[in-house]
């Protein structure tokens, strides 16, 4: 009885083979596990069967039968077309940081050399440093005054606790404690001046930004410790996002926090956990004087000044430099503190008070700016500057007591009518 069960069977499998035609990845009846003949297999306790079939070519195709319990081709049957492969992905055409050597405002190339000054810029700890004075091949090595010769005795860390700047708004953010502190406590005191948060200031800019900006260069310009140039590479809304301040510290201190939140390229995962051994071309972190920007004309389709523009030493110089590298029809906005209001006075008294009360200081100090070295801004004045340096179409949100995020464009086309 067994024996004529097992003919029965075997009969019913080789009539399904001969009745199916035999596919790459294609479950087989009964289970039927396909290889090639070529392949050769050790003799199991598997029942196994050959198979032999003429294909419509008459070319003969053998294959050997195993029954698996999984029931899979092991392989596509010899002379079975194989699937097309997929297309391949699209490469988008990357944004580089138009980067300029600061004397001659010239390209540098990828190895920071400039061709029409000579002179050669580097990047350490994965800062370029493109101040007037800091080419590798014109530098001197000794120290030209009694600060930095000590400077020169601290380590890299702690160089900031001896400010190059002698302007206060300026040397304040140059130390490391400041670069630490800001994100730790020190920037959510703006609050009380009105300041909403981060997160709604960024919104601001971004309404103002896009959708110009879209796909090309933005200049975070005095980025402090990257709290918005995070916020901006992670929109994705950027070709590239040029991290620029003056202070050594603060971009050490941005370039880690990014670090921290994955921000930079080449992560690999290893037993120790993620490691960072790569630059991303899309995040550039700068040390730039924000009075000589180094950048081609035109090249930076958006600029983001964040609680920035009362530490300037130069405001006038600056606002030019930014007009100057934006591309037209492109946008300048930032966030800075209102003066104190006069009650019921309206801008323009506002403005003539404020005028006096600088010149009270700057007398006062014997420098302009007073003697702490921030300055505050009204509307009119601010209005005015922009205007000065060719900005038009000049906006501001005011929030008491004395937030204000302002905003204008360089023009698209000069129309002298």
């Amino acid at each position: 009885l067994l024996l004529l069960l097992r003919l029965l069977l075997h009969a019913a499998m080789s009539a399904a083979a001969a009745m199916c035609p035999v596919v790459g990845s294609v479950v087989m009846p009964n289970k039927i596990k396909l290889r090639h003949a070529s392949t050769t297999t050790a003799p199991t306790n598997r029942r196994q069967l050959h198979l032999t079939r003429r294909s419509s070519s008459s070319v003969v195709t053998r294959a050997t039968a195993a029954i698996e319990p999984d029931g899979v081709l092991d392989a596509a049957p010899r002379g079975m077309p194989k699937d097309a492969p997929p297309p391949p992905t699209p490469v988008q055409a990357g944004v580089t940081a138009p980067l300029s050597c600061p004397v001659s405002l010239r390209p540098l190339d990828d190895r920071g050399f400039c061709a029409r000054s000579g002179l050669q810029y580097a990047k350490s700890d994965g800062i370029w440093d493109l101040t007037i004075g800091a080419a590798i091949n014109a530098r001197t090595s000794n120290p030209t005054s009694l600060t930095d010769l000590a400077r020169s005795f601290l380590p890299k860390e702690l160089r900031g606790l001896l400010p190059q700047s002698s302007y206060m708004g300026t040397a304040t953010f140059e130390t490391p404690q400041v670069a630490f502190a800001y994100e730790r406590g020190w920037r959510e005191s703006f609050g009380r001046a009105g300041f909403p948060g981060p997160d709604e200031e960024f919104k601001l800019a971004e309404a103002k930004l896009l959708p110009f900006a879209s796909g090309k260069v933005l200049m975070d310009a005095s980025c402090g410790s990257g709290l918005f140039t995070r916020r901006f590479v992670k929109s994705g809304n950027y070709g590239c996002v040029i991290a620029l301040d003056f202070s050594e510290a603060m971009l050490t201190q941005a370039r880690q926090f990014a670090k921290d939140e994955g921000l930079l390229k080449g992560v690999s995962m290893g037993a120790a956990g993620a490691s960072y051994d790569g630059e991303r071309d899309d995040l550039v972190f700068v040390r730039a004087d924000i009075g000589r920007v180094p950048l081609p004309e035109g090249s930076v389709g958006g600029v983001h000044a964040g609680a920035a523009i009362h530490c300037w030493p130069e405001p006038r110089s600056a606002v030019a430099e930014i007009a100057r590298v934006l591309e037209p029809g492109a946008t300048f906005c930032g966030t800075t503190f209102l003066t104190p209001r006069i009650p019921f006075a309206d801008d323009a008294a506002q403005q003539a008070i404020d005028a006096a009360l600088r010149e009270f200081q700057s007398f006062q100090a014997g420098r302009a700016g007073g003697p702490r070295g921030f300055r505050q801004w009204n509307k009119l004045d601010l209005a005015e500057l922009c205007a000065e340096c060719g900005l038009v179409d000049f906006q501001c949100d005011v929030r008491d007591p004395a937030f204000i995020f302002y905003s204008a464009k360089k023009p698209a086309a000069y129309n002298p009518n």
